[in-house]
């Protein structure tokens, strides 16, 4: 049996701290810790029994470099985190997007290449056992010929607070491209999207895109920030596939537990729970096969994660230009 690497989370926010969680519950050692905050690593490492911290990735690299890394740190930092781990010859999972702009993910995804090593991009959902079991349905042939994708991410609007300078595009409707992407098994060649704000927030809290694909499917993808902050189903997920023999989805909007009290609690237990497990360890625990060789497929190729910026990327331009067709000239997807 081949023993799992000895990891590294970089970022100790709340989802480094999923990382450090979901690895634990499969058993895969993390080792260090990394983060600018020496109050936060600590007690994250304290919590979790990581037994060495560091304030940055040259500090962990000094120390000695670890067998693999999550990187969790905020998007617009992902180049220079990622590109120095990988040139160290550290293998990466990148949390989506896989950066913040066209040129640092086409940076991360040149220094994988230039030195040889793994980098996969955190797209959760294709490891989503609903999302998956929808693409395995869509591949078998079951829906015909595909024709359309669509999707709808409704937030609360405690996202604009939380992340006040971020498009929407770039922050959650990565999901709904790489899903678009992922069911119609084609690169998005066209984006037409707009955009409106509310009263406070800098930026956008609707997002509506439009993308035509080169296969010809259409995708439609809507994301909002308009939620009240304490809604008691507190997020509205669907996403359609429409296919010439038949039509299907999945809705996340209805979860299983919904706790309804003065602070309203529906547990993402498909996806990251808190304590591990879901969808979450299933990707990581597919990151720890591609580094030890025992799970040689990717599910999200590197090419892909660079795509999603690309659309993403595009959707922004397109909105602030007033709904101006964007075209896309992308790599072949994997």
């Amino acid at each position: 049996m081949t023993a799992p690497p000895e990891v590294a989370v970089i970022g100790a926010g709340a989802f480094g701290v999923r990382h450090v969680a979901a690895y634990r519950s499969l058993g895969v050692p993390v080792t260090a810790l990394v983060d600018p905050d020496p109050t936060t690593r600590e007690r994250v490492a304290a919590a979790h029994d990581v037994p060495r911290t560091f304030a940055d990735v040259d500090d962990l690299l000094a120390a000695g470099a670890p067998q693999a890394a999550s990187v969790c740190v905020p998007g617009p930092a992902h180049r220079a985190v990622a590109v120095r781990l990988l040139a160290a010859g550290v293998p990466v999972l990148v949390e989506k997007p896989l950066a913040a702009t066209v040129r640092d993910a086409a940076a991360i995804v040149a220094a994988s290449r230039t030195h040889g090593v793994l980098c996969q991009p955190g797209h959760i959902l294709r490891h989503s056992a609903p999302h998956r079991a929808l693409y395995d349905a869509v591949r078998a042939g079951r829906l015909g010929q595909v024709l359309a994708v669509s999707s709808r991410r409704d937030r609360p609007r405690t996202l604009s607070r939380l992340f006040p300078g971020e498009h929407p595009a770039l922050l959650t409707a990565v999901h709904d491209i790489d899903l678009a992407i992922w069911y119609a098994q084609s690169p998005v060649v066209e984006v037409r999207a707009a955009a409106r704000t509310r009263p406070g927030p800098a930026a956008p809290v609707l997002v509506w895109a439009e993308l035509r694909h080169a296969n010809d499917v259409v995708s439609s993808i809507r994301n909002s920030y308009l939620l009240p902050e304490h809604t008691p189903n507190h997020t509205q997920d669907l996403v359609e596939v429409y296919g010439t023999e038949g039509v299907a989805h999945v809705d996340l909007g209805h979860p299983a537990v919904l706790v309804a009290a003065e602070s309203t609690e529906a547990p993402d237990w498909l996806l990251s729970p808190v304590d591990g497990g879901g969808a979450l360890a299933a990707e990581l625990r597919h990151f720890v096969g591609q580094v030890t060789g025992t799970d040689p497929s990717a599910v999200v190729p590197l090419a892909d994660g660079l795509h999603v910026v690309q659309v993403a990327t595009a959707v922004t331009e397109s909105a602030a230009a007033g709904g101006v067709t964007r075209p896309i000239t992308p790599e072949p997807l994997s």
